[in-house]
């Protein structure tokens, strides 16, 4: 090609508050990478999982390739499936303890109305678990109210032993059903991350830094990329931030580091006044000239702030990183498919780490594996789909004075 393309590539991933340990991680990657690579005529090999236990990262390597077009890529993903898990297997009665803790935090504090404020939709992702609590604590009361009225003998004691049983009761069911434990253990962690109440945690996003640090010291790669998805968002700004502590020199000779963020929640985060050392960590970053930042937002997704320059509601210096485009989900998915997935939330929040049914200019995997540069895909969408000929060819770009 005429156009400079990508040959090497090294690509981090950091995921957000899912149980999914690095085997599963894999199976889903290579099924999506399958769908993504029939809708762009484009083969793939995908290697065994490599783990490496003390940083805690599972790393896979790909081979991608069109008729006329090749990419080797290390997909390394940063694993903390671990700690959520262990969060899981709190006893419930600590788990609610501590989600009252969380949640009245979030509201003293006006951090849950600063949600509502700039997306009412994510506000309604925060009051759901609430509002559950709220409304089984009111039926259980309601409930063992009848007991004095049916002859209970004693009801002093027999209506609030009644109320927690029947309280308990409603968060097995239909609370499990309705991922209230899921739910309160995620607003738990952000409480906890807000407050640096994780000693063991900061030390596993230390581990994730010193990884990325050794990744830029040896500039082999013809582009690093970090993704992250919706929490792993703002984990990813505490990651690079201080990779770019432990190689202060990287960028001086040119070097770009991109960063890829979708379903982003870092407000979730930095909206909270105790989150100060996360703004000031997005405002290094995104000053960093050897950053390359784009915030890829989807109003099909409830669970993100869409539609927010991040940068302008948390009053920091405004140096256009990251970049904020715009995608229909609509548009990479089959009509079917969409109608399918329309009413299932946490499904449409993972679309952008998932593969396409359609060419669109937006590919998570294609993004990953694909010959053509990060910069090129974000600064020149409409190029990208013209780009590819439909055996998958890579088509050289017209030359500018052609254009005119």
């Amino acid at each position: 090609m005429s156009d400079t393309t990508v040959k090497k590539r090294c690509v981090y991933f950091l995921g957000g508050y899912e149980p999914i340990p690095p085997e599963r991680q894999r199976e889903r990657y290579i099924r999506e990478l399958s769908r993504s690579g029939r809708v762009w005529s484009a083969k793939a090999e995908v290697g065994p999982l490599e783990l490496a236990p003390e940083r805690m990262v599972g790393t896979w390597q790909i081979a991608a390739s069109g008729p006329n077009w090749s990419t080797g890529a290390a997909y390394k993903s940063l694993l903390w499936h671990d700690i959520v898990l262990s969060d899981f297997a709190r006893p419930g009665w600590q788990r609610l303890f501590r989600a009252v803790v969380a949640f009245g935090d979030l509201i003293l504090t006006g951090t849950a109305f600063r949600y509502f404020r700039v997306n009412w939709r994510y506000g309604l992702f925060f009051a759901y678990p609430v509002f559950l609590l709220l409304a089984f604590v009111a039926l259980s009361i309601y409930v063992a109210s009848f007991l004095p009225a049916l002859g209970a003998p004693l009801p002093i004691l027999t209506v609030p032993i009644a109320a927690i049983l029947v309280f308990t009761l409603l968060m097995v069911w239909p609370g499990r059903f309705l991922m209230l434990d899921y739910m309160m253990d995620d607003w738990i962690f952000g409480h906890e991350l807000i407050h640096r109440a994780r000693p063991e945690f900061d030390r596993r996003l230390e581990g994730f830094a010193q990884e990325l640090a050794e990744t830029l010291r040896q500039g082999d790669q013809d582009e690093v990329v970090f993704a992250a998805h919706s929490l792993g968002c703002a984990l990813k700004v505490a990651v690079v931030d201080r990779a770019l502590q432990l190689v202060p020199d990287f960028g001086k000779n040119g070097e770009r580091l991109n960063l890829l963020s979708t379903g982003s929640s870092i407000l979730k985060i930095a909206f909270h006044p105790k989150g100060g050392w996360l703004r000031d960590a997005i405002r290094r970053v995104s000053a960093n000239p050897a950053i390359f930042w784009i915030d890829y937002q989807t109003m099909a997704d409830p669970i993100s702030f869409y539609n927010v320059d991040m940068l302008k509601v948390l009053k920091l210096p405004d140096t256009g990183r990251p970049f904020i485009r715009r995608v229909h989900i609509r548009d990479m998915l089959e009509a079917s498919t969409y109608r399918r997935f329309k009413a299932n939330f946490f499904r449409l929040h993972r679309q952008l780490v998932m593969g396409n049914e359609k060419r669109y200019f937006y590919d998570y995997y294609m993004i990953c594996c694909g010959p053509l540069r990060f910069e090129t895909r974000v600064l020149k969408p409409e190029t990208v789909v013209p780009r590819f000929a439909p055996d998958g060819s890579l088509i050289d770009p017209v030359p500018a004075e052609k254009t005119a």
